[in-house]
């Protein structure tokens, strides 16, 4: 089974409705990727895992409803540390990007870059707008050597 297809099936295996992207950060000419260089020159790749909110909710109720990110972090981050596992079980360097908690509405995480790199969704005022659901997807980074096909679903 191709590793691709091994990631896939771990995260089918926390959620049904997901966003999946790999993107290589050493072709990207980017001024936020291009602080982290020599970084990126050991962690190249950053898959990009997107989990569906609830399609019920709306916004006013996701933007105080902590219970709903944490549940979906509780699962990136379970999605996370098991495809990290994997490829260093494979013989790749693997690195969970962990969550940062920051206010500032110009910050933008990794997470988002790597989902909007990946040609997953579109970066608009500090979130990542998907066409399919807009903002209602909680994003997931892992970073690696291993040799992935850029790929989105």
């Amino acid at each position: 089974m191709k590793l691709e297809d091994r990631i896939r099936n771990i995260i089918e295996e926390e959620c049904e409705d997901y966003f999946f992207g790999v993107v290589d950060l050493s072709d990207v000419e980017n001024d936020i990727i291009g602080q982290y260089g020599s970084f990126f020159d050991e962690y190249p790749l950053a898959i990009s895992i997107g989990i569906t909110m609830p399609y019920m909710v709306t916004d006013d109720v996701l933007m105080g409803n902590t219970a709903i990110y944490n549940e979906t972090n509780c699962k990136l981050k379970t999605i996370a540390l098991h495809l990290s596992s994997l490829l260093q079980d494979e013989g790749y360097k693997a690195l969970s990007v962990p969550k940062a908690k920051i206010n500032d509405e110009m910050f933008i995480s990794l997470h988002k870059l790597a989902a909007n790199l990946a040609n997953l969704g579109e970066i608009k005022k500090n979130l990542v707008v998907t066409p399919e659901v807009g903002t209602g997807v909680n994003w997931g980074t892992v970073l690696t050597d291993a040799p992935i096909e850029t790929v989105n679903l």
